[in-house]
């Protein structure tokens, strides 16, 4: 059954790690995604069980919801183009949302149309039924003197408006349409509309939370505008569309707290920090990551440290990503080694004890090695050209890029500094 699954997890994971914490260091578990495909009662159910595990288990819970993307069950509106994205003024639905999660795109359900009338119908209907059920959970918790085990509900996944699977392109002229634009009467930014329409979708479904009775404070959103290796290299894109919509700006409002993927590759943190501050440095959570980026890239030295970089930067919940996944047969994932190592669990036993976490420099940093790799490009050619040292430095290149075909990402650092070294104005055979 779930709530058998879900114990079974639980356990797991409280004896991996050692101890639960207390009221304000707490060990917890999230549920989820509660995707519109899934049925009302299975949903209740679902709900029930976790509130009871985290009761039963002393161990804080919250609950993921996909607000977009699993809706594929959903023929009554699928049905219905005036629901589905378009790519362009000719209002042709899209057949897919590409998602780009790896090094092949994913398919998921059509691109859902954010302020259609159904749709909009649908969210506050789903939204009525999860906080519902999350509120009156939350009154028997609080009746235990136990309502420190609630952590919130995080009100989206990566929301956004993605692309076309089959054509790459960018998705939202339906969404625009309802807005009064057209062909005929163009927008004069269809990028900041587009932003809008974002937004408005994600303050729908925390304002129907909150009307069902779940706490402000404990609603949270989650967008991904940060690198994470994943983005595509295309200066021909807008900033805008390189985001899907989802602008850092958009977190920042007062239906609900910000709330971030956090997959460190590159300046993940400084870009967070940096937008976090403009915003007047609110409590924020990771709403899903870990300690290594979806490329296999390393994120910060230790884990304790990846911890740290948010804990002690306004962090009021991290939601890390990967414990358990495939289960045995896909313990080798380099999402698991991250999540699951013995540097991690000490880590999360730290945090639990509330010990103050320390923030290493020591050892590979990604933003360091992106820094190197950036210079290498840029300098080479011309090194090589004033230099004549190009037989020299070849076997090295090919070295650096079968490294990072390999994914060996500490040894192409490595060969990195050797290429940098040779490139010096110090290197004594130049």
């Amino acid at each position: 059954t779930g709530k058998t699954q879900l114990e079974a997890f639980v356990h797991d994971v409280v004896g991996a790690i050692g101890t639960t914490g207390d009221a304000r260091h707490k060990l917890g578990f999230t549920v989820g995604p509660l995707c519109f495909d899934m049925p009302d009662e299975e949903t209740r159910e679902f709900i029930h069980d976790a509130f009871a595990v985290a009761r039963e288990n002393d161990v804080a819970v919250s609950f993921h919801i996909d607000d977009s993307m699993c809706w594929g069950e959903r023929k009554d509106l699928l049905s219905n183009p005036d629901n589905v994205e378009t790519a362009d003024w000719k209002q042709e639905p899209n057949t897919g949302r590409r998602a780009d999660w790896g090094p092949t795109p994913a398919k998921f359900p059509p691109q859902m149309c954010f302020n259609s009338r159904d749709v909009q119908a649908a969210v506050k209907d789903r939204a009525s039924l999860i906080g519902a059920e999350v509120k009156k959970e939350m009154d028997a918790l609080k009746s235990l003197g136990k309502q420190h085990l609630f952590a919130g509900v995080i009100a989206g996944w990566e929301t956004q408006i993605g692309r076309d699977l089959e054509t790459d392109r960018f998705l939202g002229y339906r969404a625009l349409s309802h807005r009064g634009f057209s062909k005929d009467n163009l927008p004069e930014d269809p990028d900041l509309e587009r932003v809008h329409i974002v937004k408005e979708f994600m303050e729908l479904w925390a304002h129907s939370l909150q009307r069902a009775g779940v706490p402000r404070e404990k609603i949270f959103c989650h967008i991904a505008f940060t690198d994470q290796g994943l983005r595509k290299a295309d200066s021909k894109e807008s900033y805008a569309e390189k985001v899907a919509f989802a602008l850092p700006e958009v977190a920042f409002s007062s239906a609900y707290r910000p709330g971030f993927s956090t997959y460190p590759e590159g300046s993940t943190f400084k870009e967070l920090y940096a937008v976090l501050a403009q915003h007047g440095s609110p409590g924020w959570i990771s709403a899903e990551g870990t300690n290594v980026s979806p490329t296999s890239m390393p994120g910060e030295p230790t884990m304790e440290s990846y911890l740290a970089r948010m804990f002690n930067h306004g962090a009021v919940m991290t939601n890390i990503f990967s414990w358990g996944i495939g289960g045995e047969a896909n313990r080798d994932n380099f999402f698991r080694k991250a999540t699951e190592n013995s540097e991690a669990l000490a880590a999360y036993a730290k945090f639990l004890r509330g010990e103050k976490l320390v923030e290493s420099t020591a050892g590979f940093s990604s933003e360091a090695f992106q820094a190197k790799m950036h210079r290498i490009q840029r300098e080479l050619p011309t090194w090589v050209q004033q230099s004549g040292q190009q037989a020299k430095v070849q076997p090295l290149i090919r070295k650096l890029e079968a490294c990072i075909k390999g994914r060996k990402w500490r040894e192409a650092d490595k060969m990195a500094d050797e290429i940098l070294l040779l490139m010096s104005p110090d290197d004594k055979e130049r």
